[in-house]
């Protein structure tokens, strides 16, 4: 009977740490609600001043920590480095557009709450459609960006895959298909020279590939001897551009996936350095003044495993482009070297390499190759005359994604990402960005669980009342 009674006790305790005291509950009636329209006024050039600044902050601190790395590497002076990142147009730009949206959400959120007397989600809707509008303080080609990136706020581990695919295979076969400015990235992340890249994409489209010219386009790669050997001997009809154009300073191709991988560990670590300790020292102040050592370790683990993932990912990628030519040699592919290849690579890397990410960027990371892979297999449709252009077409869609993004913020409090909420929190000062439900909150709103924790419940009171009696 002690037993029991010790089980039912154990029970309501459980039950009790469960339950967030009402105190510490997040409520959305404590956000600041402006009573009168000058008020209304006040709050959103409060709200926008602040999310100017702080916008202005992070896009500056991070362009001055990128110019340091090439300061360091002696790739830039040191003279100009406040005027590319406290005077730069990009910052400027970035920060009117986080000021106009936080202006324009509050001034419209909570001018219709006054107006219409009711605070709903159509008034989430139209205010964070109208709040979308910002985005026209960016360029055009960032625009479409970051609508494509607020319009698709899901992702997993498949589809970063899937996205991959369409990258590299646009990334080998239709360059043209994708930004200039990340086209010249993956270039130089995947560290293939682009005269190699070339000679595969005349090849495969089955234009005839010389010897001469082979030769020429390695010429200034420092080719090894055996590299000029294979390559002056190459017949105008091979199957493939063989590896010693791929990588003609090294000709064994083990020895080249292990230096691939060290090359873009290291060239990555500083970079992935400042995307993780710049948010955490500008928008997790508090939790960092908390627990220095604990932020400070998590954020360097974080910043290895992202450099070992992007390292892991164009390792993979050479190497199974290597051991396709490999296969090659052999006969047992014949003569097979078909452009979809390289985007089914583009997969099989891409998969396990992700896997490395911490599970909570893998959506991001997705989301961030997404929009590549959409523009570019928007761009082969458009020149096979598949579908039209429509102008402004990414000022509607931010609008748009902007407006369900708000309405779900503002009335469910979730947010898709760490970063958005913290944002919601900074940007927009509200508690968004603060709120974490607890595990009683999600059995409450789940029907099964909810229905399973309440039958416990009153079998555990029937046992309880049983023991009573005896």
């Amino acid at each position: 009977m002690s037993e029991r009674l010790k089980r039912a006790s154990s029970y309501q305790r459980l039950i009790e740490r469960l339950k967030r005291n009402p105190s510490e509950r997040f409520d959305p009636e404590d956000w600041p609600r402006p009573k009168t329209y000058r008020q209304v006024w006040h709050h959103a050039l409060k709200g926008g001043a602040r999310g100017f600044i702080l916008a202005y902050g992070v896009r500056a601190g991070v362009n001055f920590c990128l110019y340091l790395i090439r300061v360091i590497r002696k790739k830039a002076p040191i003279g100009k480095i406040f005027e590319a990142s406290l005077k730069s147009l990009d910052a400027f730009r970035f920060a009117a557009m986080f000021g106009s949206f936080s202006f324009l959400w509050k001034s419209v959120n909570n001018g219709l709450r006054l107006y219409r007397k009711k605070d709903d989600r159509l008034n989430g809707l139209i205010s964070g459609a109208v709040a979308g509008l910002s985005i026209l303080f960016e360029k055009e080609e960032r625009r479409i960006d970051l609508a494509q990136q607020l319009l698709v706020r899901n992702g997993d581990a498949l589809l970063f895959a899937i996205t991959c695919a369409q990258v590299l295979y646009a990334y080998t076969m239709r360059p043209d298909t994708l930004p200039p400015d990340f086209y010249s990235f993956m270039v130089k992340t995947a560290r293939c020279p682009k005269e190699s890249l070339l000679l595969n994409h005349e090849n495969v489209r089955g234009f005839p590939v010389t010897p001469q010219h082979a030769i020429e386009s390695i010429r200034h790669l420092r080719p090894t001897p055996h590299a000029l050997k294979t390559l002056s001997q190459l017949p105008l009809d091979a199957p493939a551009i063989p590896c010693e154009a791929l990588h003609p300073w090294l000709d064994d191709c083990h020895l080249t996936a292990v230096e691939r991988f060290i090359k873009v560990f290291k060239s990555f670590l500083p970079i992935y350095g400042t995307l993780h300790f710049v948010p955490m020292f500008l928008l997790r102040t508090q939790h960092l003044r908390k627990d220095p050592l604990t932020m400070l370790s998590k954020t360097t683990k974080a910043t290895l495993r992202s450099g070992a993932f992007l390292a892991t990912f164009v390792t993979l990628y050479q190497y199974q482009i290597c051991m396709h030519r490999q296969l090659l040699k052999t006969g047992l592919l014949g003569r097979l070297n078909s452009k979809y290849l390289y985007g089914l690579a583009g997969f099989f890397c891409s998969y396990p390499a992700i896997f490395i990410e911490d599970k909570k960027r893998r959506s991001e990371l997705a989301l961030y190759v997404l929009p590549k892979a959409v523009q570019s297999f928007y761009s082969i449709a458009y020149s096979h005359q598949w579908i039209f252009k429509l102008k402004y077409f990414e000022v509607l869609m931010a609008s748009t994604a902007m407006g369900i993004i708000m309405t779900s913020v503002h009335r469910s409090q979730e947010a898709p990402s760490f970063l958005m909420k913290e944002v919601g929190a900074s940007v927009l000062d509200s508690q968004v960005g603060y709120m974490e439900r607890d595990l009683w909150d999600t059995l409450e709103k789940d029907p099964l669980s909810h229905a399973f924790l309440q039958r416990t419940w009153q079998g555990e009171r029937g046992r309880q009342d049983a023991v009573k009696s005896m």
